[in-house]
């Protein structure tokens, strides 16, 4: 099971909006490490009497794979419904996304929209392939897909069929 599937039954387990957010906080803030990974670069640093690269802050759970486990339990099981009085699991776990985008904007602060890139870009005037990958990964970070990025992953290009000819008229 994994992390984020835990944190999703765990808030579903929580009826209280407050202690629903707490747990998304402490989930979604980004710790330090307390070791640093046992890589053979860092062991022969540490021989050299060099401390070891640190890692970067990371969060327990990141958003993106979170909102995305929600979309997982979503489709594979929100058409069941509860004996309860809380609500089916669709709205359940709706209200549960909602909750994690608003303490993961707090957290993170506020995606770009394809506007503020664009404007970004042009008055920077200067876009490498390191600064668009840069914004992908914000945005993949923040649970978005850059504008310019293939969900497919298929190399086609627009206006192109997959052997590589240009497709002329409707479909």
């Amino acid at each position: 099971q994994t992390k984020e599937i835990k944190l999703l039954r765990q808030l579903l387990r929580t009826d209280i909006s407050e202690e629903r957010e707490q747990l998304l906080i402490d989930a979604f803030t980004p710790r330090q490490g307390l070791l640093v990974e046992g890589t053979a670069a860092n062991a022969a640093k540490a021989m050299d009497g060099e401390l070891p690269e640190e890692e970067k802050a990371v969060p327990d759970v990141p958003p993106p794979d979170f909102i995305n486990a929600c979309k997982a339990v979503l489709l594979n099981f929100g058409n069941l419904s509860s004996d309860d009085d809380r609500g089916d699991l669709a709205s359940r776990i709706k209200q549960i996304a909602n909750e994690a985008e608003v303490v993961a904007t707090r957290i993170y602060g506020k995606g770009m929209t394809l506007r503020e890139q664009q404007d970004r870009a042009w008055k920077e005037q200067t876009t490498s392939i390191f600064d668009l990958e840069t914004l992908e990964i914000d945005a993949e970070r923040r649970g978005e897909t850059a504008p310019w990025a293939n969900e497919n992953n298929d190399d086609i290009l627009p206006g192109f069929d997959a052997t590589g000819k240009m497709k002329i008229g409707g479909s």
